[in-house]
């Protein structure tokens, strides 16, 4: 009898520890799939203590973690346990900062207000506040609201075990733990490097955004050692091509001729790309319009007295000329010229045919074998455009046209901006993050070469707060996150959801390609589950994770 009372006054003892005035109830915590939607007012209704994942070699595996109720100003610690295979692997943990969507992507494009019609397309109706930037994060951090996601990844590296794979999360506040366990299934195939791609991608760097958002000078040694982060976390996200404007490595004189090539910078620049595991080289359009309300045909060079030089004048050629010649003997004398393909005129539309023809033919008349790429308005540039980068639903709208350029030689990318909306493909912020994941599936669906978009970091002054930002009207604004996916962080630049979703996408254009490769039926039948056009797909995570694990047991024969 006394040791049962003895027994029943430590059970007390023990409870009162637990539920002593002052102390908290106890902070709640779940998992959730890394392409899943948190908001700052998700609720946890039925945690999820218990999550697994499927991975290959050179990948990622993540997911999201979600804490309410916790204690501001008050250290969150985790730790993450295995048996021995911690010892030589690793994980990254990020705390999830959540933007505004102020309004909602409209129904054609740009945002609902641009024709008045509402999208029924969006993940939530505007105005709400989602996780979407992925800032990193050390054990001890101390939160500053009662509710924070996280991110947990662990890279699966090239030698990373194959097989089944448990892991220990363990997540403390005040003394209070709890656990978690993520499991990774390890198949036994590999995503090739960023520089063995088999998909051409890229996303236009702002470098006046990166010295204003990093107080760096630019050309100083700071700048360089901030643009080597941005082609790491380029690289990272598998972004295998990036842009040079012509402008940026010549001095100009008053009337707009060249005065001086920075030939040093110029190769210090690509240097830096290819360095990090970048392949191809896009040189940025060299002429442009002065706005989408005329049909001006510029030289895009700063000139302090004369604003406006047309591109097809003997001024405009002279100028061009004086750039063009210098840039193909660097490309020369590097041997890079296999790597470069160069715009000229950004989305083409029909009234500009003529004009853009006949530059192109002055710029091949000095190098006849350079590659033209353009996102391209207009299906009337056949034998002039070698690389042609229509908008998804224009691919879609014009497809046989598309096929039969491939099939005289010609490359085929697309691109996505602040056009189209409603159930398009696009990277915007009120989209699933499939979205982004399926442009790898459409880019293997359709044998095209590569996918563009402009917006790596061309945000206005307030990346966290303007994800929707006029665009040059009362009712002109980009959509939300259609001008960046990627933010700039305390000492570099730090990747989004959406960036990562669509590095997963990227990694499964790569084992589709191998599919093809053994088995091209079984490869289109597992596309045509999920992906059936650029407005038709699959919305569903638990299919497209069902399908992924066939994708991977089809390839590796094998079953984890």
């Amino acid at each position: 009898m006394r040791s049962l009372k003895l027994f029943y006054g430590l059970f007390l003892l023990i409870l009162m520890s637990f539920t002593a005035p002052g102390d908290p109830p106890g902070f709640k915590i779940s998992m959730f799939d890394e392409l899943a939607p948190l908001y700052p007012d998700t609720k946890i209704e039925k945690p999820v203590t218990s999550y697994a994942v499927d991975a290959c070699l050179g990948s990622v595996a993540g997911v999201d973690i979600l804490l309410t109720d916790m204690v501001p100003g008050e250290a969150i610690r985790f730790t993450l346990a295995s048996k021995g295979i911690l010892d030589k692997f690793y994980a990254n943990w990020y705390f999830m900062i959540d933007v505004p969507v102020t309004e909602n992507t409209g129904l054609d494009s740009r945002t609902e207000k641009f024709s008045g019609q509402t999208n029924p397309y969006v993940i939530r109706k505007a105005p709400f506040r989602i996780y979407e930037a992925l800032d990193p994060v050390q054990s001890g951090y101390i939160p500053g609201r009662s509710t924070q996601a996280l991110r947990m990844e662990i890279p699966v590296g090239k030698n990373f075990p194959t097989g089944k794979h448990l892991f220990s999360i363990h997540i403390t506040q005040k003394g209070i733990v709890k656990k978690l366990e993520f499991t990774i299934n390890v198949y036994p195939v590999e995503i090739p490097p960023v520089n063995q791609s088999h998909l051409n991608y890229v996303n236009w760097i702002n470098l006046g955004n990166l010295c204003k958002d990093h107080e760096v000078e630019m050309w100083s040694e700071p700048f360089w050692g901030m643009l080597r982060k941005y082609a790491q976390i380029m690289a990272s996200g598998r972004q295998n091509t990036f842009w040079f404007i012509w402008s940026d490595f010549f001095r100009f004189n008053p009337d707009g001729t060249v005065a001086e090539f920075y030939e040093q910078r110029l190769n210090r620049y690509i240097s830096t790309f290819l360095s990090e595991g970048l392949t191809t080289i896009q040189g940025a359009p060299f002429a442009s319009r002065r706005n989408w309300e005329s049909d001006a045909f510029l030289v895009a060079v700063p000139a302090a007295d004369k604003k406006e030089i047309p591109a097809v004048s003997d001024e405009g050629r002279k100028i061009i000329r004086s750039m063009a010649e210098p840039i193909i003997a660097m490309m020369k004398k590097n041997v890079w010229e296999s790597k470069w393909v160069q715009g000229v005129f950004d989305e083409p539309t029909d009234e500009y045919v003529d004009r853009y023809k006949s530059t192109v033919a002055f710029l091949k008349s000095m190098k006849p074998d350079l590659k033209v790429l353009e996102a391209t308005m207009t299906v009337s540039l056949a034998g002039v455009v070698d690389c042609w980068c229509p908008q998804v639903q224009e691919y879609q709208k014009n497809a046989e046209f598309f096929e039969k350029r491939q099939a005289a030689g010609d490359q085929v990318w697309v691109y996505t901006c602040l056009i189209p909306g409603g159930p398009w493909i696009n990277r915007l912020v009120d989209q699933e993050r499939l979205r982004q994941v399926y442009v790898g599936w459409a880019c293997s669906k359709y044998n095209l070469q590569g996918f563009l978009h402009w917006g790596l970091n061309m945000h206005s002054g307030k990346p966290y707060e303007e994800l929707v930002r006029m665009h040059g009207g009362p009712t002109n604004y980009l959509p939300a996150g259609d001008s960046h996916i990627i933010y700039p962080g305390k000492t570099g630049p730090i990747s989004s959801q959406r960036f990562e979703a669509h590095r997963i996408g990227m990694e499964d254009f790569e084992l589709l390609y191998l599919l093809k490769k053994q088995n091209p039926d079984m490869a289109k039948k597992l596309i045509d589950k999920l992906f059936q056009a650029f407005d038709q797909y699959d919305k569903d995570i638990s299919d497209y994770r069902k399908v992924k694990q066939e994708l991977l047991s089809t390839l590796t024969g094998s079953t984890i």
